[in-house]
């Protein structure tokens, strides 16, 4: 559940908290870490008592909560107008075992975070409640509330949601604020990957990429007759990339670029003076060089620290999330009694799930 765009390529295990859409909450197709919830079960297990589908540690989730995500998931195959899966079926099954790790997850990663001191605040949850009804319905009422009925769901059940959002948008930030990369790591990783820090030869420049010579030839001459070449670029430009910061490109190194472009760019053409067309395989270029050419080196450790330190960090908070969301699964894993007709049906090991009878 403790989820940053930032990690989402990095944290897939820990995206089990429903997505949302205008404060909707719609069924995730769960990311199951390898080391599945539904693999193992603790030898502490607890009865599941009457109205409960399983037990994680002491906190139940009922059956209540299984069935309204149930006809959630119906209503959204129903809204593309395709048939829900009959019940019994593999593909039915398929979504009743998602449904349920995802919850078990879910509340595991809640009673991890709270251990950790988080704690969100009804206060806190309305406020954001109220900002998200201002934001996504204006601010009105009757449309917040045509939504749920609409979805099938309950503003309790949007306050769970956003409840757990905080707490888990909280534990993130505190796992993140713990990580942190000292400058003689930074000084030691640049020791070690030099290679991957020299430059070779360089030089800043903008350009106007056109599609065809015609109409290179035409900027061109605009140009020459004293038209403004980032305004041209802005106007002209099909690079998508460039054009809305007047065709600038940056810092490019000569050997990373195509032939006929880096053979104009590094050539006796003057910084600030722009070149003729030049046709290379992606259209006509009109160049213009912003700085001088800078010879090939090794970037010294001040220029790369940041990108350095930025890099490091984001693995260490990326590694730190990750072992924390693994030590969550663990617990639900060792800690997780379900009821025997809610037993997920997919395992990834074959240690026993513990079951009883509701």
């Amino acid at each position: 559940m403790l989820y940053s765009p930032r990690a989402e390529r990095d944290l897939s295990q820990a995206l089990i908290y429903m997505r949302t859409r205008r404060l909707i909450p719609f069924l995730l197709l769960v990311l199951v870490a390898a080391t599945a919830l539904v693999a193992c079960g603790s030898a502490k297990q607890k009865d599941v008592p009457a109205g409960d589908i399983a037990m994680v540690g002491d906190q139940p989730i009922t059956v209540a909560q299984f069935d309204s995500i149930m006809a959630r998931a119906k209503a959204e195959y129903q809204a593309k107008k395709t048939a829900f899966p009959a019940v019994g079926s593999k593909s039915y099954q398929t979504i009743k075992d998602q449904v349920i790790t995802s919850l078990v997850q879910r509340n595991a990663i809640i009673q991890k975070a709270t251990k950790m001191g988080i704690k969100v605040s009804d206060a806190q949850v309305n406020a954001n409640l109220k900002q998200a009804i201002a934001k996504q319905f204006g601010g009105s009422q009757k449309k917040y509330q045509a939504a749920l009925v609409s979805a099938h769901l309950t503003e309790q059940e949007v306050k769970a949601s956003i409840h757990d959002k905080l707490i888990n948008d909280a534990a993130y930030a505190a796992l993140l604020k713990s990580v942190t990369v000292s400058p003689s790591e930074a000084k030691n990783y640049y020791n070690a990957h030099k290679s991957s820090y020299e430059l070779g030869a360089s030089r800043s420049v903008a350009h106007i990429l056109l599609k065809t010579k015609a109409k290179a030839d035409s900027v061109y001459q605009q140009l020459k007759a004293g038209a403004n070449f980032a305004k041209l670029a802005k106007k002209y430009s099909i690079d998508t990339n460039s054009k809305a910061s007047g065709g600038k490109l940056g810092v490019m190194e000569q050997k990373k670029l195509v032939k006929p472009f880096a053979d104009v760019l590094f050539s006796t053409l003057k910084t600030g003076s722009f070149s003729k067309p030049v046709k290379t395989s992606f259209g006509w270029h009109i160049i213009l060089p912003t700085g001088a050419i800078v010879k090939a080196h090794l970037q010294s450790f001040n220029e790369v620290e940041a990108t350095i330190q930025g890099t490091l960090l984001s693995a260490a908070q990326s590694k730190a999330v990750t072992e924390w969301v693994t030590k969550a699964n663990k617990f639900a894993a060792d800690n997780t009694t379900y009821a025997t007709s809610y037993k997920p049906t997919t395992t990834t090991s074959s240690s026993t799930v513990g079951t009883t009878t509701t």
